[in-house]
């Protein structure tokens, strides 16, 4: 009797397998991004591994012939225990007797394709321990252990062998190098120079002041010789000059000189103009013992209506980066135990140098604190208090308040109307062919100065300093 002919049956794909092909997906893109090649494994030879990822130098494209065996676990939904931060994964134990066996590293790598996220483990190294290997639950920490191309080198250095290497060149990152450099956009365009009776400025100082004129502070005295920024042909100066004995010069001159007793004329005078331009911003002055000068924002007045004195209170001032943000420059400080008692006020500050660079002038900012008991006196403890601030500070608040400073120090409005002596115009910055990534930086730094990175990762590096 002939045997009727049955239809083939129609080859299935199960919604499962679809999941998995999109994992596996996943982690092609991802070994592709790292500069890796990926080699999956046919249908008929998978048992329990995925594919194969072949380390080469994404730089030269040396391959190294050096594998990592991959087990591609994805889901569409939830992951188990999934918080934040973390969430579990469980072993099915025929799947890791499998992987623990050979000498060839193994990764296992789950995909969340909801989110397209996907966090791997180095399944040897994991699961060194009996403990382990009998509990058979893995607990992936989602910030530090995303398979992506920052995963690149921890992924290199799990294939090769202990007893050699491949160097592998970091991935190219150009950044901008924004430096605390403030140019000097404009200075007063002449020098005036005239003989004087005086040998010293405190003595020509003294002289002005006994004689109630304000004449302006933009000058110097040297070898009897009066430097200045100040017209010094006007009549307010003869009474202190030989007037017939006035020379004009272009300040460019004095500006860009080989000579140094010129150049150091010239910063002699800019320091000059930095006071008066401070004075002019709210800003005072405070002289420590190397004779430098620190420039402090002034608290703002009012009167208090039960002791009729005027009184210091705190004061805030508005800067633009990318949005609109206030910073309290002057900040009143209490005791904990008695919180009526004022201990001291803190001032926003900075010192100042100014300096030349190809031929340009730049005032080198550097962001520092002053104390005062009233906002004016100076703190007795003012060494004390800036030590320990200076001890809190890290580099993102370092940046950001040079920052501020070149914003409030470069802008001018129909208030603070720009000055003749003395412009500033933006911080020096520059392109550099060579980075250091975020994440790299911020591994090496205190949980402090995690705030001034980007969102993402400020998150992972919280959390890797945490456990750390």
């Amino acid at each position: 009797m002939r045997k009727q002919h049955q239809p083939a049956r129609p080859k299935l794909i199960t919604p499962n397998q679809l999941i998995g092909q999109k994992g596996v997906n996943l982690i092609e893109a991802a070994v592709m991004d790292m500069g890796y090649v990926w080699k999956p494994t046919t249908a008929t030879t998978d048992a329990g591994i995925d594919g194969d990822i072949e380390i080469r130098d994404p730089q030269t494209g040396e391959a190294t012939n050096f594998i990592i065996r991959v087990q591609s676990k994805a889901t569409e939904g939830e992951l188990e225990a999934e918080n934040d931060t973390s969430f579990v994964y469980r072993v099915k134990p025929n799947d890791l007797a499998y992987w623990l066996r050979g000498n060839a590293p193994v990764i296992l790598v789950v995909a969340k394709l909801a989110t397209k996220e996907l966090f791997w483990v180095p399944i040897k190294e994991y699961f060194k321990s009996k403990e382990r290997q009998k509990e058979r639950k893995i607990v992936f920490d989602k910030y530090k252990q995303r398979f992506n191309k920052d995963a690149a080198k921890a992924v290199a250095e799990l294939a090769l062998p202990l007893d050699q290497g491949i160097y592998m060149n970091p991935p190219p990152k150009q950044e901008t190098l924004v430096t605390n450099l403030l140019e000097v956009s404009q200075y007063a365009d002449k020098i005036y120079i005239a003989q004087t009776p005086f040998s010293a400025s405190d003595e020509l100082n003294k002289a002005i002041k006994e004689s109630g004129e304000k004449p302006g502070r933009l000058w110097f005295v040297k070898e009897k010789k009066l430097y200045s920024f100040h017209r010094l042909d006007e009549p307010v100066w003869s009474k202190w000059i030989d007037p017939g004995t006035v020379e004009i010069f272009n300040s460019s001159e004095w500006a860009g000189a080989k000579d140094f007793d010129k150049r150091s004329e010239f910063v002699r005078l800019l320091n000059q103009a930095l006071r008066t331009f401070c004075a002019r911003k709210d800003m005072g002055t405070f002289s420590q013992e190397d004779g430098s000068l620190v420039f402090y924002f002034r608290p703002y007045g009012r009167l208090n209506r039960e002791t009729g004195m005027d009184e210091a209170v705190e004061r805030d001032e508005t800067w633009h980066t990318q949005k609109e943000n206030s910073r309290r420059v002057v900040e009143l400080y209490y005791s904990k135990r008695d919180p009526k008692r004022l201990l001291y006020y803190r001032h926003h500050a900075f010192t100042g140098s100014f300096r030349r660079f190809n031929n340009k002038w730049y005032l080198e900012l550097n962001p520092t604190y002053h104390y005062t008991t009233d906002g004016r006196t100076v703190s007795p403890f003012r060494e004390e208090n800036l030590s320990g601030m200076k001890r809190q500070e890290g580099h993102a608040s370092v940046s950001n308040n040079v920052k501020f400073l070149a914003y409030y120090l470069a802008f001018h409005d129909l208030i603070r109307r720009e000055y003749f002596a003395l412009r500033f115009g933006k911080l020096l910055d520059g392109q550099i062919e060579a980075g250091i990534y975020d994440r790299d930086w911020a591994n090496r730094t205190d949980p402090d100065e995690v705030t001034g990175l980007p969102a993402d990762t400020q998150a992972q590096t919280q959390t890797t300093l945490a456990l750390s």
